[in-house]
């Protein structure tokens, strides 16, 4: 402990150590504050620091075994009486542990801020995990090249921008999945991915540290125990093995099974959603009730409206609505879909090719409706787009008409639909 409290006040991080936890901060709140409240989506923001802390470690890691190359400790460390590898794990740990309190600070402030709006709940340690994997698996990285170069500016700057480009190149949620940017409910880690992440971060540690008991030359000095080789052949080994696991493990993030009861809303019709996403459903209820509250008899309203990956997939759930990364774009959408499902019956397998232009235009002009409707004094959200000649100006405007204005400009679309031949 003596030698790792040394160690630990030697860094150059202890230094910027405030300035580290500033950028944990500006990380999580600075990217976005659409993911307080949410507890899976927190977990996910307080990850998004590791991308930036991976290669600061990286590159401090080299700097610290570097400066102990240049003032010579390596050959103290050779004829210590203390195990060199115990001297390495210090100096390791030191570096690693700076990077990792500022990564915890940043986590707790993400629970702190999400615990007034969260419900019952934690953050999700997958994802943390994730993280931490990331800046111990660059950490022991710029260790093992610190032991290769002396160099006090080119070796660090390569290496943090080595394993930066590397995670930006090859990490991402559908490679290798050294990060996520977001934390949807109806997503959870994959195990094996996770554990392959923690395996090859682990194996990178020891060899790291034991790597210098395997590659040290016989000479004067007192060479390595053979245990100590042992453990450093083994662990790369281990490295390679975990790195192929990893590859093959798939991707990082998979579809959640719903296997306990979602929070749905009073009364009827229903809206139900992920447990964690508690802190959406008064703006979506609040959106059916405006649909079901409109005068019109043609309207057919679903008994429930189902947030996306809460029932398995059908074709009754294909327009269950998807809450991305806080943005409602395609709630009122599927709403809005979900209720022309039901309301307009599906006539023809196949329509006659010179009428599909404006049957398309009649019913994606009332699907827009809808979704202007569900919305109400807010602004439609949703993506701006569809067939040739829709004017959505034109659609928001008869929203906000009277209802006799309204039914007697839907009445005439639902007669394009009507009258529509089959092929």
């Amino acid at each position: 402990m003596k030698v790792l409290w040394i160690e630990f006040r030697r860094s150059p991080l202890l230094l910027v150590l405030p300035l580290l936890v500033a950028v944990d901060l500006a990380s999580i709140f600075g990217r976005s504050r659409w993911w307080i409240g949410v507890w899976p989506q927190a977990s996910a923001a307080a990850q998004i620091p590791a991308l930036f802390f991976a290669p600061i470690a990286a590159a401090a890691a080299v700097w610290a075994v570097g400066r102990s190359l240049r003032r010579g400790v390596a050959e103290q460390r050779e004829t210590a009486a203390r195990a060199g590898w115990r001297i390495e794990a210090a100096q390791f740990t030191a570096t690693l542990a700076h990077v990792l309190i500022a990564y915890v600070l940043g986590a707790a402030a993400a629970a702190a801020v999400t615990v007034p709006e969260g419900g019952p709940g934690f953050l999700w340690p997958g994802y943390l995990l994730l993280g931490a994997s990331t800046i111990v698996a660059c950490t022991a990285i710029g260790h093992a090249v610190g032991r290769l170069s002396t160099s006090v500016i080119a070796a660090p700057v390569i290496c943090g921008l080595a394993c930066f480009v590397a995670i930006g190149a090859l990490g991402s949620p559908d490679q290798l999945g050294f990060y996520v940017l977001s934390g949807s409910p109806a997503r959870k880690l994959s195990e094996s991915a996770l554990l392959s992440h923690l395996a090859l971060a682990l194996f990178l540690a020891a060899f790291a540290v034991l790597g210098p008991s395997v590659f040290r030359r016989k000479s004067g000095l007192r060479t390595a125990a053979a245990p100590a080789r042992a453990a450093g052949l083994a662990a790369i080994t281990a490295v390679f093995a975990s790195l192929v696991a990893l590859v093959s493990a798939g991707p990082v993030q998979v579809d959640r099974e719903n296997t306990g009861t979602p929070l749905c809303s009073s009364g009827a019709p229903r809206v139900c959603l992920w447990p964690e996403d508690r802190t959406y459903l008064p703006e979506v209820t609040a959106m059916v009730k405006r649909l079901d509250a409109i005068p019109q008899d043609w309207i057919k309203m679903p008994q429930t409206f189902h947030e996306a990956g809460l029932r398995p997939w059908s074709e009754a759930s294909a327009n269950d609505f998807e809450i991305i990364e806080g943005n409602l774009w395609f709630v009122s959408p599927n709403l809005a879909g979900a209720i022309m499902r039901d309301s307009i019956p599906m006539r023809c397998e196949q329509w006659r090719e010179d009428s599909l232009e404006r049957l398309s235009a009649a019913t994606f002009e009332i699907q827009t409706w809808l979704e202007f409707r569900a919305n109400g004094p807010n602004e439609r959200k949703g993506i701006h787009g569809g067939p040739p000649g829709v004017d959505f100006a034109a659609i928001e405007k008869i929203s906000k008409e009277g209802e006799p204005a309204q039914k007697a400009w839907v009445d005439q679309r639902l007669n394009v639909i009507e009258e529509t031949p089959c092929a």
